[in-house]
């Protein structure tokens, strides 16, 4: 009986920190340009320390041909006292929003720890995951989605670009 009780708070206490332990000023190790070269696509994710406290950030990908992808718009601010990720997408010109112009695509942090953090999905989006997780200058991302009622996983890894 000891055994197992010993396991188990050795796993409580090495377990990342939930949600009510995530805070923005423990994300800021998002900060900087972040490149990423996959074999087919070129493209950028850049977060920015707003004055606040929250984060700002934008995201881009072309072809290797420079044809642009799309663009993407993101937020992290709390709401409700809850780290909140907003983000909205467009095609590569601007030329048209993906998703309604009155309703951003919502995820709250769930787990939070020294260089990863994930998000999960809310109302529309229930279901849905984000995952960054950061190693000196590399920073992954991992987002578990659903389109068209099948998932569709998308992983990047990216290196530190710039400030």
């Amino acid at each position: 009986m000891r055994r197992p009780a010993i396991a188990l708070l050795s796993l409580l206490v090495s377990t990342p920190a939930w949600a009510e332990d995530c805070s923005l000023e423990g994300l800021h190790w998002l900060q900087g340009a972040w490149g990423n070269t996959a074999v087919d696509t070129a493209g950028e994710e850049r977060w920015v320390l707003l004055p606040g406290g929250a984060l700002a950030g934008s995201a881009w990908e072309t072809a290797k041909d420079g044809t642009p992808h799309f663009v993407e718009a993101l937020s992290l601010s709390l709401t409700d006292g809850k780290v909140t990720l907003r983000m909205r997408h467009f095609d590569g010109t601007l030329a048209r929003a993906w998703e309604d112009k009155m309703t951003p695509v919502t995820f709250t942090a769930t787990r939070c720890g020294p260089g990863d953090v994930v998000f999960e999905g809310v109302g529309g989006h229930a279901g849905e995951r984000i995952t960054y997780a950061r190693t000196k200058d590399r920073l992954s991302f991992v987002g578990e989605f659903i389109h068209k009622g099948k998932p569709h996983r998308v992983d990047l890894e990216m290196s530190r670009t710039g400030d």
